[in-house]
């Protein structure tokens, strides 16, 4: 046989065929020991799958069919009638099939017998298998369905019905993942099965291997050079995280800089204004002192910068600007909050402001106040006593008429509206005094 290994399709079960009973194997001997089934040897591949094999090789495809149903005898039982469609094939060099011998049998059980068990030992003589058989399975193909729960022969996962693949026949049948085993996370510097190198975190996985009862080895993914070992990557780590640090400490630098240089800023700015309004207090001041010691040659100007109302009397504030010039020929400019209007006379609000922020400020402390309520007065209780011929009176002035007519307070008549509300919850003022 051949040494280079050929990639093959095996043949999928026809349409019809019974899946679960239908089988390829490649065969590599006879048992003569056995019989039926249990003399062919050599391992099992499944129906529709890809292998990679060497050329010379037998394949044996055998589909049942079921045609009929027969009763145990002492179990009562039924049980399925197969008959069995049996095929011999040749693997040849450019993987294709050839064909040897094929012959459909009435009975599954009459394709293992002396007829069946002689074409394979001749074809056998004829195509001997040379060393150890070459078979690696590039895809595992359909598989046969599960179709009760069961735990993988592999890792000993649940499988639960219509997931995974059935291996094997009869009581024996076992089931697996359909391509590989879930991989689970490997620990951080174990050790490669591939390399031997220590694994990183990440790079690696535990698989399960399907060899004899299986194993699982750590693996890395893809290639091994692509990683790094556990102690390359906690060096890196290491540098990392001190650069990290560095980075960190120089931004926390750049930051406290910032900050010195924004109060830096800050501080120059509110030191300007100081300034600034330290100038334009002594420019008012000596503006001051010019206004009071000069007399005012021409008025030169006044502008209304604001104007608001103060109450709903008519009373208003005005913030005004004006510009003159005074006897020693240079001009000016002060301004006046002025409160008029709603029948004010000399009053002694506002002023003249030689700042416009102190004329500002004065003029903002005035603001707009409502019409306060005040409410109607209540009729006093008259000092006359109650009338000795019994007429009706008011309970809370004593009034004996009530020219809008009576009503009829929660404690007592009322005369008029004033007197219905002051007897609203409590006694009114007459039956206070005079009936107690």
């Amino acid at each position: 046989m051949n040494e280079r290994t050929v990639r093959v399709d095996v043949p999928a079960v026809p349409d019809g065929a019974d899946v679960h009973r239908s089988w390829r194997q490649v065969v590599t001997g006879l048992d003569e020991r056995g019989e039926g089934r249990a003399a062919v040897l050599g391992p099992e591949v499944g129906h529709g799958a890809v292998v990679q094999t060497a050329p010379g090789v037998l394949l044996l495809v055998v589909d049942r069919h079921i045609t009929g149903w027969g009763e145990g005898y002492r179990t009562g039982k039924a049980y399925p009638l197969m008959d069995a469609a049996v095929t011999l094939l040749l693997v040849q060099g450019d993987g294709t099939l050839e064909r040897l011998w094929a012959r459909h049998f009435k009975t599954a059980k009459g394709a293992f017998g002396s007829a069946g068990l002689a074409q394979l030992r001749k074809h056998l003589a004829a195509h001997p298998p040379a060393g150890k058989l070459p078979l690696d399975v590039v895809d595992p193909g359909p598989g046969r369905p599960n179709y009760q729960d069961g735990r993988c022969r592999w890792c000993a996962a649940v499988l639960p019905k219509g997931q995974g693949v059935l291996v094997g026949h009869g009581p024996e049948a076992q089931v697996e993942h359909r391509r590989e085993c879930p991989p689970t996370p490997a620990d951080p510097g174990v050790r490669c099965a591939l390399c031997g190198g220590s694994v990183a975190p990440g790079t690696a996985r535990a698989v399960v291997v399907r060899e004899g009862e299986g194993r699982r080895e750590v693996r890395h993914t893809g290639s091994c050079a692509e990683h790094p070992s556990y102690e390359e990557y906690q060096e890196r780590a290491a540098r990392q995280r001190a650069a990290e640090e560095e980075l960190r400490a120089a931004e926390r630098a750049a930051e406290k800089e910032r900050a010195r240089r924004r109060e830096a800023a800050a501080e120059k700015r509110r030191a300007a204004r100081e300034e600034k309004e330290r100038a334009a207090r002594a420019a008012a001041e000596v503006t001051r002192a010019r206004v009071e010691s000069l007399a005012v040659v021409e008025t030169l100007g006044r502008q209304e910068l604001f104007n608001k109302g103060l109450n709903p009397y008519g009373e208003r504030a005005r913030l005004v600007e004006v510009s003159a010039r005074l006897e020693d020929g240079e001009p000016a400019v002060w301004w006046v909050v002025e409160v008029y209007g709603g029948g004010v006379e000399d009053d002694d609000r506002g002023g003249r402001y030689f700042l416009l922020e102190d004329a500002r400020s004065e003029y903002q402390r005035y603001t707009y106040e409502k019409e306060r309520y005040e409410p109607a007065p209540r009729p006093r209780a008259g000092a006359v006593p109650c009338p000795a011929d019994g007429a009706q009176h008011c309970g809370n002035c004593g009034a004996t008429s009530a020219p809008a007519g009576w009503m009829v307070a929660s404690l007592g008549l009322a005369c008029d509206v004033d007197c219905y509300d002051a007897m609203a919850n409590d006694p009114g003022a007459h039956d206070l005094r005079y009936h107690r």
